[in-house]
């Protein structure tokens, strides 16, 4: 859990940083629960990061749900969407998986 939250704080001071010219201060985190413990560990997650003051994050985060996993494979024959990664590559600075 320690190394998610340094790696989503990281993005959001590099991404606030590189944004103060444009005003915008947010990060938008895909969030991928997958199979097994990720649907428990994922949302319990967002809410650590929902609740850091802005001292320690100081971007504004927005949070995407995204697919994936053993149990999407059985239902649509693949893993990993092609709309999982379109949103991680297009819409996301970062991405929190469980599995």
């Amino acid at each position: 859990m320690y190394s998610a939250l340094r790696s989503v704080q990281l993005a959001a001071r590099r991404t606030a940083s590189m944004s103060m010219s444009t005003g915008a201060k947010s990060l938008t985190i895909g969030l991928i629960p997958a199979d097994g413990i990720g649907r428990e560990v994922i949302p319990a997650a967002r809410q650590v990061l929902e609740a850091l003051p802005s001292d320690v994050m100081p971007a504004r985060l927005n949070f995407v749900d995204l697919d994936a996993g053993f149990e999407y494979f059985q239902k649509h024959g693949v893993a990993l969407p092609e709309q999982t990664l379109a949103a991680l590559k297009g819409d996301c600075d970062g991405a929190l998986f469980g599995a």
